[in-house]
């Protein structure tokens, strides 16, 4: 066995400390770390691990102190606009109801609206009137966001009269509609609803005005022989009872599916008023019927047979 010389020794740990100061130097991976290396790491970590373990209880402690109070920023409120009446408008429906249904031993269910009513006197049993139908028909906004003045038409059964005829051939309780006015308050600005009063009983509606008419022709009766009349129905036969394919007869792109279920088993053209003003393909306004592809509104008076074969009329 051959052994090296000092000096070979020597230039030989040169050259070794050469290559890994050339490794270092250019980013290359150790394969062999030496004794040295590993002792130095294991203290280095081992050292780190103490530090994490003393440092965490201070950094979770300086996390706590440092969160916000939660007065410091609170949510935001989230308000209803001004000019929302679904919300009056339904406070209104149910105070008219309740109302209605009152009778004694009810000053409760009432205060929930109007406070003012745990102290009124109620007579006769609760629910002798019997609320239908009922429905917010005109919201005023007296002052935006906080006062309104509701109309809340009812429709109710009330019972017959004592001593009366229809009472003593026990016939059906009475159907009325009637109207009720209400006036109804925020509390500060879009808050919890409140009734300032009872509700008002005000006469109908003069309804609606007798100037009022669309703007097409006189409806004509519908003639078998018209082909705008012979696809208007297959047209309405595919959209409202199902029977054929909707897409032949409407214009190519249009998104339009048909009712589903059916309501309808039959349905046939009655009359149909057109539309007199309309414009031409050069926008110019004209009156007369139309010609090639111009469009045309109509109004289609249809009756269609329900599934018990009673049939109803459409517009």
């Amino acid at each position: 066995m051959t052994r090296a010389s000092p000096t070979a020794r020597a230039r030989r740990a040169g050259a070794d400390t050469g290559v890994d100061q050339e490794l270092q130097e250019q980013g290359g991976w150790w394969t062999s770390p030496s004794t040295g290396s590993v002792a130095v790491a294991t203290s280095v970590m081992r050292r780190l691990a103490w530090a994490l373990m003393i440092a965490g209880p201070v950094l979770g402690g300086w996390a706590l102190v440092s969160q916000p109070s939660a007065d410091a920023h609170p949510a935001p409120v989230v308000k209803s606009s001004s000019g929302d009446v679904a919300g009056p408008g339904g406070f209104a429906e149910m105070y008219v109801a309740a109302f209605l249904r009152a009778g004694e031993g009810s000053q409760n269910e009432l205060a929930a609206f109007y406070p003012r009513a745990a102290d009124l006197e109620l007579g006769g049993k609760p629910d002798a009137v019997q609320v239908g139908q009922i429905a917010a028909v005109r919201v005023k906004d007296i002052a935006p966001g906080r006062y309104w003045s509701v109309t809340v038409a009812a429709r109710v059964l009330e019972p017959t009269p004592k001593n009366s005829a229809a009472s003593s051939n026990g016939e059906q309780p009475l159907i009325r509609m009637r109207f009720f006015q209400v006036p109804i308050e925020a509390d500060r600005d879009s808050g919890p609803l409140t009734a300032l009063a009872l509700p008002a009983e005000v006469a109908a509606s003069s309804g609606a005005s007798s100037k009022a008419e669309l703007v097409y022709g006189t409806p004509m009766p519908a003639q078998a022989s018209d082909p705008a009349v012979d696809t208007l129905s297959a047209f309405f036969a595919s959209y409202l009872s199902g029977s054929g394919e909707l897409g032949r007869y409407v214009s190519p792109g249009t998104r339009l599916s048909p009712v589903r279920p059916a309501p309808y088993r039959a349905v046939t053209i009655t009359q149909v008023a057109v539309e007199r003003d309309f414009q031409d393909s050069d926008g110019d306004e004209r009156i007369g019927a139309p010609a090639g592809r111009e469009r045309l509104r109509l109004v289609v008076d249809v009756k269609a047979a329900r599934t018990d074969g009673i049939a109803r009329p459409l517009s």
